[in-house]
């Protein structure tokens, strides 16, 4: 964990860093802000050059799925429940996403974690942060687990996206935020993997640190906040290892579904 906070200090510095370089930019060239999607130029506008907002045509590529979802997994569906989650193959009670994983949120979401694009980074924490108010605001006994990474691959990116997530959302609604799980393995990538592969290379991926008990004795009811749902196959080991230490409600809420 030691090592784990000096990556994150570290990133906070260069975060930092590199917002002050940019609001510089703004106080001398306020119209040079750009869509971090389509790289149009906000004419006439200025805005802060080191987070500007989306142009108006990538934000209405954005559909928010709040409605005509699995009552599960939260995947767009006509009949309130998918066909796979009917089998009950899922380990956590729900999952919530803002919006559908193709278009502006793909290419935001891969342009942060794959080219470090630091404007992206706080529209996809406005957008959980409207996840949470949309799906969870009513319930204020919650605590928040982000998705943890190896140390290596942490240390490789500089940064985990989860936590940066989940850091947003409980400073935005005042809520405790635990990590009582550690990512004991470096996985292959899982984008290649479908459906039993993915849940099958997940399974001896993650354990409890610890004092986990007692932290999910404090903290029972756990929304997992991560980047991306797919198959579910890492929220599903995640959600595994928090039920053996006594969690009673485990959900999951992402950027994308």
């Amino acid at each position: 964990m030691r090592q784990i906070r000096q990556v994150r200090r570290a990133f906070r510095r260069k975060y930092f860093a590199l917002r002050v370089k940019r609001m510089t930019m703004t106080l001398f060239y306020p119209m040079a802000a750009k869509c971090p999607r389509c790289e149009k130029l906000f004419h006439h506008v200025p805005l802060d050059v080191a987070a500007p907002q989306l142009c108006s045509d990538c934000d209405r590529d954005v559909e928010p799925l709040t409605s005509g979802i699995c009552s599960v997994c939260g995947r767009k569906t006509a009949n309130g429940i998918c066909r796979e989650c009917a089998k009950g193959v899922h380990s956590f009670f729900a999952a919530r996403a803002y919006a559908s994983y193709d278009g502006t949120a793909e290419h935001l979401i891969k342009a942060l974690k794959y080219q470090e694009d630091f404007r992206v980074l706080p529209i996809l924490q406005t957008w959980i942060c409207d996840a949470y108010a949309a799906h969870y605001g009513y319930f204020d006994m919650i605590a928040l687990v982000p998705v943890p990474m190896s140390i290596e691959k942490e240390r490789s990116r500089g940064f985990n996206l989860s936590y940066e997530l989940a850091r947003a959302v409980a400073r935005r609604f005042r809520l405790p935020m635990i990590e009582p799980l550690l990512r004991i393995a470096q996985d292959k990538s899982q984008t290649v993997l479908h459906g039993c592969e993915r849940r099958n290379a997940m399974e001896h991926v993650f354990r409890c640190v610890d004092d986990a008990r007692s932290l999910v004795g404090r903290h029972p009811y756990l929304l997992i906040v991560d980047d991306v749902l797919t198959t579910g196959g890492t929220a599903d080991a995640c959600a595994r290892r928090l039920f053996e230490v006594g969690a009673q409600s485990v959900e999951v809420l992402t950027i994308a579904r």
